[in-house]
């Protein structure tokens, strides 16, 4: 095998390769969309992501003959400092393939990663592709956010919030002090043990525009739980809108993007009773299916979500290089 760079003269074999991973994913996931099934617009996801800023990767050849491929991304941002990603389209390998081709590929990368200073590496990962999970684990990678689907089947409203009371409506303009009052137990949750997710202060300085723009937008919906006139929690539906380089958002998909009862009212059915109202009137407005992701350490997520009908369909695995290795390399057999 001989790795070498990743060029425009690999793009036909890579493409191929990525739709028919792609094929194999859409059997154990119908939902997905079917247009990446086709070497051409495998290529055109292909394309699109090599123009991500700071993309680059290697391609594995046998004989001539691509057996693998791998593309990553530097990531800079507030959120993950310096990061590098394998985003879903950049990776497949050939029908019949070693795992072991991974894990040269990312060897490989992954010394231009960290000598570029990115210490946090990530890759996006079909969830029912267990010989490449097991692979990347092998590497050090673990799982930590979950990507799913659900089609719009009707989800049966619990009787338990309408008898204790709890009144369920759409949110309007006038609610959206109400709204701020709360937006912030979504990033609470998310800093306490076992996520510790890094929500920090400053992204605050946004909810005013961003949930003004949410309950402005045509399509986006934010449902309400009361009682007694107290905001018990809500949900927000949103258009998921794909990327350039998408291989998971369906045509027609609504997203899922919060979803959050107040702590002393959880195991009423309030959670569910929201998630019914939105997912029946996206039904109405033509959507046909629903994304929503969660954190896998997020235990209250990871098992409500599952139980509203969503099936894991990306992994997202981190894996995080002990920064100390960059001051190591060039002190070893130091004296002083």
């Amino acid at each position: 095998m001989e790795l070498v760079p990743f060029t425009n003269e690999h793009l036909d074999a890579a493409s191929s390769l990525l739709a028919l991973r792609h094929r194999a994913h859409r059997a154990a996931h119908p939902l997905l969309p079917a247009a990446p099934e086709e070497p051409a617009e495998a290529r055109r996801l292909l394309e699109a992501l090599r123009k991500r800023p700071r993309t680059s990767g290697f391609a594995a050849l046998q004989g001539g003959r691509l057996i693998g491929f791998a593309l990553g991304t530097l990531r800079i941002d507030t959120t993950w400092g310096r990061s590098a990603w394998l985003f879903a389209p950049g990776h497949a390998l050939a029908p019949g393939a070693s795992p072991e081709v991974y894990r040269e590929l990312y060897a490989t990368l992954a010394r231009q990663w960290v000598q570029a200073g990115c210490f946090a590496h990530v890759a996006l990962l079909p969830a029912s592709d267990r010989p490449a999970l097991e692979t990347w684990s092998s590497l050090g990678f673990g799982h930590e956010q979950v990507h799913a689907l659900r089609s719009l089947d009707a989800v049966v409203s619990p009787a338990g919030a309408s008898e204790q009371g709890v009144r369920l409506r759409r949110a309007g303009m006038e609610d959206l002090d109400r709204l701020l009052e709360v937006a912030g137990l979504v990033s609470e949750h998310q800093r306490e043990s076992p996520v510790f997710a890094p929500y920090l202060p400053e992204f605050s300085e946004d909810w005013p525009q961003d949930y003004t723009e949410l309950l402005q937008g045509k399509a986006d919906r934010i449902w309400l739980a009361e009682q007694a006139g107290r905001l018990l929690g809500f949900a927000i539906f949103s258009p998921a809108e794909p990327t350039a380089d998408d291989l998971l958002t369906p045509p027609e998909s609504v997203s899922f993007t919060v979803g959050v009862t107040r702590e002393e009212f959880r195991r009423r059915g309030i959670g569910r009773a929201l998630f019914a109202c939105g997912l029946e009137e996206a039904r109405r407005m033509g959507f046909r299916s629903c994304i929503a992701d969660w954190r896998s350490t997020n235990l209250t997520a990871s098992r409500a979500w599952p139980r509203l009908g969503f099936t894991p369909a990306l992994y997202r695995m981190t894996r995080r290089i002990d920064e100390r290795v960059a001051w190591a390399r060039g002190h070893i057999g130091a004296t002083d």
